[in-house]
């Protein structure tokens, strides 16, 4: 018997081809009326902004284009203050999950006066801790230009404080976007590692969600169709940056990951990528890949019902009854797509030290995801995991 609840869902998705084209009717329905941009480097250079800025019009405020990777904490202050600045009323997030992040962290900042800490996760033996955040001053309408980070239909959010070399987790409805906007025209400039990367973070939020201990038949139902879409585009969208369709595919494949892991919840291969993500700067979908198979061998055969056939179909491989042969058939398979991806196969390939493998598993054990676990996951399991992916 399932027992609990669907909490979120996407606010509102427009979709398809020159969807961006439709901004200024989003902003009319969530009562916006000056955009200021936030982005990256690699959108403000190229022909992304351009087309944003043309898309809104007069409705362009003004651009901060400071955001990095892993979206420092430093970067999202100052963001804050000048786009308290331009008096904005809604920001307009451009990019990956780094860029919708930082935008949620603005939305924070200016609702809580730069004072993070009581809404940060604490995790320990009462579960999830944090602030409730109460009403969003600042509306934000999410551009996704990758199809990773969900961050765009999801309440968290991820913050790096470089300072303490970690990194910062929210949760709050209030972080939910008004708004996503999902332009497959959008995503042709991601480049193949880019596109590899994100992609691998929805197949592991994809697949973690189907062998999670408070798995529902919604959530499961997401997971299992965004992992076949993925399975079957990813590659191509890699292969052929220009075809609309894989990339739609991949976009669709994100929501709907993001919207299964968020009313199921994923465990540690994600706990794993925080850990790794904050120390190393790191993105989360190269630790997702290298992580996810190892994960498969040791949890799916805990998970019990009828997850091992739902993740073999996901994964395009031959049903067993066997939830032994279906974790390596499942691992395998997860092997042979990363194979076809430019992506770092082993943690060694990324500046992991073997003598630092112990230290990541111990704080791995703190993070809030670990709850999620289909089954008891010791720390020298964790170690374990790392040392078959070192």
């Amino acid at each position: 018997m399932y027992n609990g609840n669907i909490g979120d869902w996407p606010k509102h998705v427009e979709f398809g081809r020159a969807s961006l084209s439709r901004i200024r009717d989003v902003m009319d329905r969530i009562g916006a009326k000056r955009a200021v941009v936030m982005c990256g480097n690699s959108v403000a250079s190229g022909p992304m902004l351009t087309m944003v800025k043309n898309a809104l019009g007069d409705r362009y405020a003004g651009v901060f284009t400071g955001v990095r990777a892993h979206t420092p904490l430093e970067d999202v202050l100052v963001a804050a203050a000048e786009i308290q600045k331009l008096q904005a009323d809604v920001v307009v997030s451009v990019g990956g999950g780094s860029a919708i992040d930082a935008a949620k962290g603005v939305v924070l900042a200016l609702a809580t006066g730069g004072d993070y800490d009581p809404y940060a996760i604490k995790y320990a033996d009462k579960g999830m801790q944090r602030a409730s955040l109460g009403a969003a001053t600042l509306r934000h309408i999410a551009v996704p230009t990758t199809a990773g980070s969900a961050s765009d239909v999801m309440p968290t959010a991820g913050i790096r404080d470089v300072a303490a070399n970690r990194k910062l987790l929210f949760w709050d409805s209030a972080l939910v976007p008004d708004a996503t906007i999902l332009d497959p025209e959008m995503a042709v400039f991601a480049g193949a590692k880019l596109t590899a990367a994100s992609g691998m973070t929805a197949v592991a939020r994809a697949i973690e969600s189907l062998y999670s201990k408070d798995r529902n038949p919604i959530a499961t139902g997401l997971a299992l169709h965004a992992a076949r879409l993925m399975r079957k585009s990813l590659p191509v969208a890699v292969e052929h940056p220009d075809d609309l369709d894989a990339r739609a595919d991949c976009q669709f494949a994100c929501v709907m990951s993001g919207t299964a892991a968020i009313n199921s919840m994923v465990s540690v291969v994600h706990a794993i990528g925080h850990v790794v993500g904050g120390r190393y700067g790191l993105q989360h979908g190269i630790s997702h890949g290298i992580m996810l198979a190892p994960a498969l061998r040791k949890l799916l055969p805990m998970a019990g019902g009828d997850a091992h056939r739902y993740v073999l179909d996901a994964l395009g491989c031959e049903q067993t009854d066997s939830v032994t042969d279906a974790a390596n058939t499942a691992a395998n398979a997860i092997g042979a797509l990363l194979a076809r991806l430019p992506l770092p196969q082993r943690l060694r390939d990324v500046g992991v030290t073997e003598e630092e493998i112990a230290d990541i598993a111990h704080h791995t054990m703190g993070d809030y995801m670990m709850a999620n676990l289909p089954g008891p996951l010791g720390e020298q399991d964790v170690e374990a995991l790392l040392r078959e992916a070192w």
